[in-house]
């Protein structure tokens, strides 16, 4: 391929987007972590028995879950024991817990056949770095904003 930058028309979503793992709402925050492991992917589709798309869960909101509430609002922790059985038992407990209960359901998602600049525009406006990519709001995959960008720029 060349090193010249793709015109817009030129790049289409499906041969960036990358088949999306996903896990149900049930499924546990363990389990996830598993999936999210295995891919080396931040996050994963959570969707219904049918592949509808229900939320989106991220080894972030799987981490936060873990830390008791009151840390969350803490910027520091120098009064607080770091005592790591504690640690460990707020980790273990999170982990048990299903994704449904730690999703996010805003998803930034996007139908297939739009534009790479409309999945482009999506990451940006959202604040994300990947984009779940539908199809009459079932997951056919998912492009992230180092593909979509080395894709445009040439560098497959």
């Amino acid at each position: 391929m060349d090193d010249e930058v793709k015109s817009g028309g030129d790049v289409k979503i499906e041969d960036v987007m990358r088949p999306a793992d996903t896990v149900r709402p049930d499924t546990l925050a363990r389990d996830a972590l598993k999936v999210m492991r295995e891919h080396n992917v931040p996050g994963v589709p959570v969707t219904d028995e049918d592949g509808t798309l229900r939320g989106f869960v991220t080894d972030g909101q799987l981490l936060e879950a873990a830390l008791p509430k009151y840390m969350k609002m803490m910027d520091r922790l120098s009064f607080v024991p770091e005592n790591a059985d504690k640690w460990v038992h707020y980790l273990t407990e999170a982990a048990d817990r299903p994704v449904g209960e730690i999703m996010s359901s805003k998803v930034s998602s996007i139908e297939l056949g739009r534009s790479e600049l409309a999945v482009a525009h999506r990451m940006v406006h959202d604040g994300v770095s990947s984009v779940v990519i539908t199809r009459d709001g079932k997951v056919e995959g998912i492009v992230n904003r180092l593909d979509l960008y080395a894709t445009i720029v040439g560098l497959e």
